[in-house]
């Protein structure tokens, strides 16, 4: 079983930012189909494709929401299933995480030391490079590991 190809609607490509979310859409389908994803996946991806290829509806914002749902719908079922993930997946996520579970505990910490809260913004920096590194560490494991493509997104 094949991962089915994404109909290009004429009527919603007009904005860039609609084209620009068909396209990563369409890369993403373009990469997993150079992959081994179980009958499962595949039927799920495909249900999703199905989907964005029936779009009726007359709203270009809308269609462009769905594409980008889709798409982060894709790769959250590959990751949970296969565990294959794009290029910078980790650092991307743990670029956030590490602001929530790092710099702000590193800012209060600065702030209430020094006795000013305007001192609470020092953390958010240094979550930040920690989060990041954490996920280039997470990043360089998928890559030998063989679990990321080559697929970058921004």
């Amino acid at each position: 079983m094949e991962i089915i190809e994404l109909k290009k609607n004429s009527h919603f490509t007009e904005k860039e930012t609609t084209k620009k979310a068909f396209s990563d859409l369409e890369k993403i389908l373009v990469a997993y189909r150079g992959t081994e994803l179980s009958e499962n996946s595949i039927v799920k991806i495909n249900d999703l494709v199905k989907s964005i290829n029936s779009f009726q509806e007359s709203s270009e914002r809308k269609y462009r929401r769905k594409l980008l749902i889709t798409r982060s719908n894709i790769i959250q079922l590959i990751v949970k299933e296969h565990g294959i993930v794009p290029e910078k997946y980790y650092q991307k996520q743990w670029f956030v995480l590490g602001i929530v579970t790092f710099g702000i505990p590193i800012g209060i910490i600065f702030s209430t030391a020094i006795g000013n809260i305007s001192m609470l913004a020092v953390g958010y920096p240094l979550g930040m490079l920690i989060g990041s590194m954490i996920g280039k560490q997470k990043d360089e494991k998928a890559k030998k590991e063989g679990k990321q493509i080559n697929l970058s997104l921004n």
